[in-house]
Order: structure tokens, then sequence, then C-alpha cells
């Protein structure tokens, strides 16, 4: 059995029996079939995509840091994500407020985040496992994800099983860590168009 996906599903049984939760509600949270989700703890299957990994951190509790290492995601991308002054951000103005949301311009986008501030001129930071990417709007239209942007890939940096997608959205660029499976899948390449999305409580502002 690999060692890696042995250690990464018995944190996640581990913490899961910890909380108190079951199963089948986690996998329900998660958006993952419940016998996926066993498969994965009990190590016969690879750790899920970034975006499953952050939501599990999440729901039990885990250190996110931890759990994407164990999920064997590169050293470099986890410490740079981690790094306040590493993440992406954006520089945008501050349009006022659309509901509970702040509203934010950036390039060409229309940004949402839960964060509230008194200041004009914002930056946003993002990590790279909290953007999702996908190949057409259908792809998102189950997400809850508030933000959802289209922009052209412009850079990719491979790593051993992950890699960092740098997409240009007019104004502005997003690094987004996917998996080699999901890169492959989409068939990601110089100039390709793909549509971003993250949710209003993913960034942080920086006045």
């Amino acid at each position: 059995m690999n060692e890696r996906r042995s250690a990464f599903g018995k944190k996640v049984r581990q913490a899961r029996k910890e909380e108190g939760i079951g199963l089948r509600e986690l996998s329900r949270r998660i958006g993952i079939d419940y016998s996926h989700l066993s498969r994965i703890e009990r190590g016969k299957r690879p750790p899920p995509d970034l975006e499953v990994v952050v939501k599990i951190a999440s729901e039990l509790a885990i250190d996110r840091a931890k759990l994407l290492s164990l999920a064997g995601v590169p050293e470099e991308i986890v410490a740079e994500s981690h790094d306040r002054e590493k993440r992406n951000w954006i520089s945008g103005s501050v349009l006022g407020k659309e509901g509970d949301l702040t509203k934010i311009s950036a390039g060409n986008c229309i940004l949402h985040t839960v964060k509230e501030t008194e200041a004009e001129e914002v930056q946003l930071g993002l990590r790279p496992e909290d953007i999702t990417l996908y190949l057409s709007e259908k792809g998102f239209s189950d997400s809850s994800a508030r933000n959802r942007i289209k922009g052209s890939v412009s850079d990719i940096d491979n790593f051993e099983n992950y890699n960092l997608v740098s997409v240009d959205y007019g104004g502005f660029n997003l690094e987004a860590a996917i998996t080699d499976t999901s890169l492959e899948k989409m068939e990601l390449s110089l100039g390709k168009e793909v549509f971003a999305t993250f949710k209003a409580t993913a960034p942080i502002v920086k006045t």
C-alpha cells in the first residue's frame, strides 16, 4: 500500500472519529461519494483534489498545511500559499456593499468578499488551493462560490503530482494548484481559456 495514501487516509479517519462525524455525513459535506471516501480512508485510493482536501481540513478541524502535506502537495506550494506575502494578490477598488458582501472592481472583473473595509483601494490575498479551475460555466453551475472569472493560461509550473497554473484575468494573474490528473483531464496548455472560482470567504483583505 502506498505510504502516502495510508498516512493521509489514517489522519482523515482518525480526525473524523474524534469529531464524531459519520462517513456518509462527511462525504455529504465535502461533496464526494461515501464509498470513494471510504477507500481513501483505507488507503485504497489516492488523496482527492486540493479543493476536497481543503474541505476535509475545514470540516474536521485539521491544520490545512499539514493535511495538504500529507496529501503530497510539494512544500514549495504549501509554504508559499501560507506565507502572507507570497499569496496571489489582487489590487482593486471598493465599489460598496452588495447584500452582505463587499463588491470590488479588479482589472476586468467584479469580485466579492465577506470582509468589510472602509478603504477605497484594497488588495485581496488568495491561496492557490482556494482557487478551482473549470473549462466552462457549466462545470461550476452547482458551485456555491461567489466569484467566477474567465481568463487564459499564461504559465504552468510542474511539481511531483501537483502543478501551479498561472492564469491571466485581464489586469491580474492568479496561480491555482491542481493535480496531475486534473491537468491532464482538462488538457491545459498556454493560452487556453479557463474559468476560476473562489468563495467570498477565501480572500484576506489588505489596505
